[in-house]
């Protein structure tokens, strides 16, 4: 049997410690600490990012956070000091990775894990953080500089506000903001150049930054120079990073723009009077002159429907390639523009548009803020797609991945002024399209345009000692990362593997096996993203607001929407607080004096298995399973809402359900919670290791089908149940 429950409770000075408690509950906020530490030489950035969580609980908790990471990033390290150890990750198959977590959190080991849960999007997982203890978990990536017009840009996303559609993440592992807004500290170190922070300050390379925005930052004034790394292989790995000059050629692109409801809130905090739509139309307006007489232009914008808006295509006697002082039909164009509402049906629309349009390049305008689009469908299509995110709560994970495969580039705009991402994406484009090629065996040179950056990284045979330095490894882990596009899934998984990297195939580990072993399972704590401050500054100014993630009303099935709209009802009321229930059933089920009760007996005798399954997937969704996962695993129903513990009763008291039980040798009231788990289990974490403790390895399709077995009957029995 499992261990008996223990009810848990909060420390309130320890809660005041840890600086906040979680919206709602009694839960202390497990992140308390936040730091950056930031170093750039010769276009390479490495970001180090400390996070300090601590328990103040009395039972052992695990702690999640998801979050935004820029597409190109390259993470190769993770280290975690716990008690005054410095422990160091490996990497392994994602699933490996996956399975060996869940394994030492069943065994009640300390562990952590770093994984790409969607290319842009990271999760951490620390699990098994003992009462009272204290963990901090540094990761570490690199990323070059985006090349635009002012210098070298670098963005540190720290949040993202809704997202329209479903990511298809489990809610475990799912991006989720709200959470408090807390600061961090930032140290920036620039070897090359001078560096400034966009919208805000540095005193000597050092401020504190709120994490409700992202950190921006422009290096000027650096000149390109060889960077040393070593690979795993033992050899020398060259890498190098110059700004790529503008291409020649005529543009003929399908121009793409963002006109939801997202794109309604304010663009920069800087720019409190500016929109996000009104600075796309601005910063088009303010290239428009340095289009050539032969660049077409094709314009379309989207929400939840494609619009076509018209061609920009200049005219007049002046030679093809001389830039036009202004571009008056583009300028036109942008005042047919409609004002921004609705979804944001980014597949759809570019789906449209490779459909109609003839144009082998598309550029795309928008905060990104959409799962509603399918990646590889859109990269088989032979187009190229290049992204200019606009907005500080702008997402790259999806169209930044779509341009990173289809040879396409990712500019991510500063503040409301959009001119010189713009500028650098259309210079881009004028660059000849980089054909993908694979790659067989071990590397040894490889050119790649990116982000208007020139890279080229050579592969050597060891000459002098390379010092182990943070810019060593990091130069050789986008020297890696440069390579995997172009080999075979085994072959990047062993690379991969070899270099240390979070990839989409591969993530980071490690167990700690010195400290004490907790028992039952962690309850889980998911760290809420802040909301973006934009989005908050929208809200005040009573700008159009966006629908909440995920949720498409026409389209969402109404049991959800039942189920998951807040109640008229009131506030929960717990099952522990009705202290008459026992005796109520007992009465009202053996004396048939209560109709409803009747019919959910019946309801629950004669339910076919497949209708229980849906039954049971509904009221997994009223369960919160993080909250305490060990009182759940005894059949401890005093943490449910009222309506839930009810059901969840009639079903165990069920004829054919206490027979089962009995079979199993398991109490009918935690016979049920393991089953319900066992539904939920794809979709929450803490329920899958519930399920796992109850029943084992058995679904609930094997368990309910030995329903079947036993005779249907109508009657309910209490004997011999603990209430």
């Amino acid at each position: 049997m499992p261990p008996s429950a223990q009810h848990a409770s909060v420390d309130p000075l320890h809660s005041f410690m840890a600086g906040a408690f979680v919206a709602g509950t009694q839960q202390p906020i497990p992140l308390v600490g936040t730091r950056f530490d930031v170093s750039i030489n010769n276009g390479l950035a490495t970001v180090s990012t400390k996070r300090t969580f601590r328990n103040c609980e009395t039972q052992s908790i695990e702690a999640t956070i998801t979050f935004p990471v820029p597409v190109h990033a390259v993470l190769f390290s993770l280290e975690v000091r716990i008690e005054g150890r410095l422990l160091k990750a490996c990497a392994q198959s994602k699933t490996q990775a996956r399975d060996t977590y869940e394994e030492a959190i069943e065994r009640g080991k300390a562990a952590v894990l770093h994984e790409e849960v969607l290319r842009g999007v990271h999760m951490l997982s620390v699990g098994h953080i003992a009462p009272g203890a204290e963990i901090e978990v540094t990761t570490i990536w690199a990323i070059t500089l985006a090349n635009v017009i002012s210098g070298g840009h670098l963005r540190i996303p720290l949040t993202v506000g809704d997202i329209y559609g479903c990511s298809g993440l489990t809610d475990s592992d799912e991006l989720t903001h709200g959470g408090s807004v807390q600061t961090g500290e930032l140290n920036v170190e620039c070897l090359d150049g001078a560096v400034t922070r966009l919208g805000g300050r540095l005193d000597s390379g050092r401020a504190e930054v709120p994490l409700n925005a992202p950190i921006d930052l422009l290096v000027t004034g650096w000149v390109p120079h060889d960077l040393r790394g070593r690979a795993a292989d033992g050899r020398d790995v060259i890498l190098r990073i110059e700004p790529f000059s503008a291409g020649d050629a005529f543009l003929d692109i399908a121009l793409v723009i963002d006109h939801s409801g997202s794109m309604a809130e304010v663009c920069s905090s800087a720019h409190l009077s500016l929109t996000k739509h009104q600075a796309v139309s601005s910063g088009l307006q303010a290239i428009a002159g340095t289009l050539y007489r032969s660049d077409i232009i094709d314009v379309w914008e989207f929400s939840n429907t494609l619009r076509h808006i018209g061609v920009s295509q200049a005219s007049g006697d002046m030679p093809a390639r001389l830039p036009m002082e202004t571009d008056k039909k583009l300028i036109g164009l942008m005042q047919g523009l409609s004002d921004p509402s609705g979804g944001t049906e980014i597949g759809a629309a570019l789906a449209g548009i490779t459909a109609q349009s003839k144009a082998p390049d598309i550029l795309l305008i928008t905060d990104g803020k959409s799962h509603a689009l399918d990646v590889q469908a859109l990269a088989r299509t032979g187009r190229r797609f290049s992204v200019v995110l606009i907005g500080e709560d702008s997402l790259e994970a999806n169209v930044g991945h779509l341009a990173a495969i289809t040879g396409g580039d990712i500019f991510v705009a500063s503040g409301g002024d959009l001119t010189g991402a713009l500028s650098a994406a259309l210079s881009s484009l004028r660059a000849p399209h980089q054909n993908a090629r694979e790659i067989a065996g071990a590397p040894n040179h490889i050119e790649v345009n990116r982000s208007k950056m020139f890279l080229t990284a050579q592969w050597r045979t060891a000459g002098e000692p390379v010092e182990d330095t943070l810019g060593a490894r990091a130069a050789s882990a986008i020297a890696a990362s440069l390579v995997l596009p172009f080999l075979d899934k085994e072959t990047a998984t062993q690379l991969a593997e070899a270099e240390g990297l979070v990839t989409h195939l591969t993530s980071l580990i490690l167990v700690d096996e010195v400290t004490a072993t907790q028992s039952g399972i962690p309850a889980s704590r998911k760290i809420a993203l802040p909301s973006p401050r934009t989005a908050l500054l929208s809200d005040s100014m009573d700008q159009p607001m966006f629908c909440r993630a995920g949720v498409m009303e026409d389209s969402a099935p109404r049991f959800q929407r039942a189920y998951s709209e807040p109640q008229a009802s009131g506030p929960r009321r717990s099952f522990s607080l009705f202290g008459g229930l026992r005796s109520f059933l007992r009465g009202r089920v053996e004396k048939s004096a209560d109709d409803q009760t009747k019919r959910n007996a019946e309801l629950a005798e004669n339910l076919l298995p497949a209708e229980l399954l849906v039954h049971f997937s509904l009221l997994a969704e009223m369960i919160d399973w993080d909250v305490a996962p060990n009182r759940l695993q005894v059949g401890d129903l005093s943490v449910l809402d009222f309506g839930v513990a009810v059901e969840i009763l009639i079903y165990a008291h069920a004829t054919k359900f206490m027979q089962i039980a009995q079979q199993l040798q398991i109490e009918p009231i935690v016979l049920l919670i393991g089953i319900i788990a066992e539904v939920h289990s794809p979709r929450n974490r803490s329920a899958a290791r519930i399920a796992k403790a109850i029943i084992g390895g058995r679904s609930a399709e094997d368990l309910i089908s030995l329903l079947k077995e036993h005779e249907q009957s109508s009657a309910l029995s209490v004997s011999g149940i603990t209430i």
